[in-house]
This record gives C-alpha cells, sequence and structure tokens, in this order.
C-alpha cells in the first residue's frame, strides 16, 4: 500500500509541475518597456533668434501614467551642414545643436521648452543659407 501511495504522489507531482511551470514561465515574462523618451510628443515647436544664435521654443508632453525623469530635448539647426568644411568648425562638429533639459516630467502634462547654446549662430541674409527643418531627438528615463 505504501510504494502504491508514492507511486501516486509522484505522477500527481509530476502532473502538476508540467502543467503549472509553462503558465509561471509566461507569467515571468513581461513585454519589454518602451524606452521612456520615445513615448514623449512635441506639442509644438519654433525656431526663433535669440540674439546671434538660433533656439528653439516649444512644449513637449507626457501621455503617460508615469513620469519621465532626465528629459533631455535637442535638435540639429544646421543637420545638412554637419560634417562638412564650409561652414565653420562649430557646425562642422555638432550642426548646430541646441538643447533643452527638463529634470522631471509628470504624467498626463504639457510642459513648455526652451533649447539654447552658442552652437547654432543665425546666418546673414546675404548667405542665402537657410536652417534645416526643426526636428526633435528625445530621450528620457522612466521614473521609478
Amino acid at each position: 500500500m505504501r510504494k502504491r501511495a508514492v507511486s501516486l504522489f509522484a505522477i500527481v507531482a509530476l502532473i502538476v509541475i508540467s502543467v503549472c511551470a509553462p503558465i509561471a514561465h509566461c507569467v515571468a515574462q513581461t513585454t519589454p518597456r518602451k524606452p521612456a523618451g520615445l513615448t514623449l510628443k512635441i506639442v509644438k515647436d519654433d525656431l526663433v533668434e535669440n540674439g546671434n544664435f538660433y533656439a528653439v521654443r516649444g512644449s513637449i508632453y507626457n501621455p503617460n501614467a508615469e513620469g519621465v525623469k532626465n528629459v533631455i530635448i535637442r535638435y540639429r539647426i544646421w543637420k545638412k551642414w554637419m560634417g562638412t568644411d564650409s561652414h565653420g568648425s562649430i557646425i562642422k562638429e555638432t550642426g548646430g545643436l541646441v538643447t533643452a533639459t527638463i529634470k522631471y516630467l509628470p504624467p498626463k502634462t504639457i510642459v513648455e521648452f526652451v533649447a539654447t547654446s552658442h552652437l547654432a549662430p543665425v546666418m546673414s541674409e546675404a548667405s542665402g543659407l537657410e536652417p534645416d527643418p526643426i526636428d526633435a531627438e528625445i530621450s528620457a528615463d522612466w521614473d521609478e
């Protein structure tokens, strides 16, 4: 009788393990989260002159249920001239980079920003050069 009980227990244990192990494995796997910067939305952005340099004024929206931190918004005003020698070393190296940093962006909130630097000079009208259309690059971390 004892051998039979042990055998029955072993069979039931194997059945439980074979049924529960795949379920536990599936529960343990979670879909990877998108990087926080990819979820943020630029609501508006405008290229403005700030003395002899360009800047970008705008607003950014966090549509998530969680806050994000260390938000960095980058624009390259002269991106098309990056890497070329014809318009100075600053534009060659940086593409006229302007940045804005936001320490914390609460959930479901719009925050205004100004992206500035001394790396995006205004060109004279005589040069005939026009800045590139502005396009933001956003990086951020989830606030966990």
